[in-house]
């Protein structure tokens, strides 16, 4: 269910320096928000060409991880993504390329010349993924920092997990000046070292945080855009489910930027903030449910590729074909 922030989070946004929040979204509960989302959502039918449902990035991979960025990748893919780009360390691509002929792979993050290869793909994406199976590489990091102010520039929205919030903990001022949506996607550890180390205070309007836990949480500076939910979900915590989360919300991302002006509230008009709340929501009550299915069949030895086969039946349950 969604619930008003009080009674679960008090302390949250003092701590990251956001205003008090004192109640959960005005219009937007969680009847509001899935009737949003099922209205953003592409038709399916022949009015549009491919690519229009949207061209996801997904930035990761390494020698020791390549699952996390296909199930970020596989994730945008089959919540509705048109195509999925994504960006790794060579010695990656062809194991990840190997987990799905869908992903396009590009073996670039450790070349000499990669900002200047991975900025021209750049221009043809609708949001771009940072951190799955990133690795800390100190000349990977090196690459990633320049690429986000490459994304700075192009104003492309961005979505930031795993290896990525370690890299901003660690150069938070990477994060400055973005006029386009940023979303950060901690669990529970990761919130903790971000709050340690940053001053969210000083943070832009456009940055907003979906703090994972056995309650999801969506903090930002706007006291109103707030929510939590415990809708979904098991007891079964195995690794790969932020990932699932993480693309699933650049796609709804995309879809909701694109519909931003039909997302009516009473709130000040903030369409970048009141996209991120309604696709962090969306993307959240989606994995919720898909972990909530194959929990039940698989229990104790369900895994995230078992989440992935219900995507389609949980995305019809709550926003339709």
């Amino acid at each position: 269910m969604l619930l008003p922030i009080p009674l679960v989070c008090r302390k949250i946004p003092q701590l990251l320096g956001f205003r008090s929040c004192i109640q959960a979204i005005h219009t937007m509960d969680h009847s509001y928000m899935l009737k949003t989302l099922k209205g953003c959502k592409p038709p399916l039918d022949n009015s549009r060409h491919k690519g229009q449902a949207g061209r996801i990035g997904i930035v990761g991979g390494s020698l020791e991880y390549t699952g996390a960025p296909y199930f970020a990748g596989i994730s945008a893919l089959k919540v509705g993504a048109d195509l999925v780009h994504i960006f790794c360390a060579s010695p990656a691509a062809t194991v990840i390329k190997s987990y799905s002929p869908e992903l396009i792979v590009h073996p670039l993050l450790d070349q000499k010349n990669a900002i200047t290869e991975i900025a021209f793909w750049f221009d043809r994406l609708h949001a771009i993924v940072i951190g799955p199976g990133l690795g800390r590489q100190p000349d990977i990091f090196q690459v990633v920092t320049d690429m986000i102010e490459t994304i700075r520039v192009k104003k492309i929205p961005l979505v930031i997990d795993a290896d990525g919030l370690f890299l901003i903990t660690e150069n938070p001022h990477i994060l400055d000046n973005f006029s386009s949506p940023v979303i950060l996607t901690p669990n529970k550890i990761e919130f903790e070292r971000l709050t340690n180390k940053l001053d969210f205070k000083n943070f832009e309007q456009y940055i907003t945080v979906l703090k994972k836990g056995a309650n999801d949480e969506f903090l930002c500076k706007n006291p109103e855009i707030t929510w939590t939910s415990d809708v979904g979900g098991s007891g079964r915590r195995c690794g790969g489910q932020g990932d699932l989360l993480s693309g699933s919300i650049a796609t709804l991302l995309h879809w909701n930027l694109n519909n931003a002006n039909d997302i009516k509230t009473e709130l000040p008009d903030n369409r970048f903030l009141k996209s991120a709340a309604v696709s962090c929501y969306g993307a959240s009550s989606l994995v919720r449910l898909c972990n909530k299915k194959a929990f039940a069949l698989k229990g104790r030895s369900m895994l995230a590729s078992d989440m992935i086969e219900h995507i389609h039946e949980a995305f019809e349950e709550l926003f339709g074909q």
